[in-house]
């Protein structure tokens, strides 16, 4: 199974809502086309997301932890083809 490194950032100015709901319809897409996740769990920061420092290096630790897991092998085609079954547009966009 291809399993992919998610992380849902916010610069902090952007509103919270759209990581909360950015975070539930990627995953929900992913298992539906049967791809695993690692992604920081939703208590470790605000909504699981990256918004500070602090945030980022529990990230990257989760990362370091998991890195046998996570697909490093992605290519053009294969992204390609993955937008074409992607569910656009993301909630919150307009």
């Amino acid at each position: 199974m291809t399993t992919f490194g998610i992380i849902v950032g916010n610069r902090g100015f952007f509103p919270d809502r759209l990581c909360e709901s950015g975070r539930k319809e990627i995953l929900q897409t992913l298992e539906k086309l049967g791809i695993g996740t690692v992604i920081l769990p939703e208590g470790a920061t605000k909504y699981g997301s990256v918004e500070s420092l602090a945030d980022a290096r529990q990230c990257a630790d989760l990362f370091a932890q998991n890195a046998g897991k996570i697909d490093t092998s992605w290519s053009p085609s294969r992204t390609l083809a993955m937008s074409a079954a992607w569910p656009m547009p993301f909630a919150g966009s307009a």
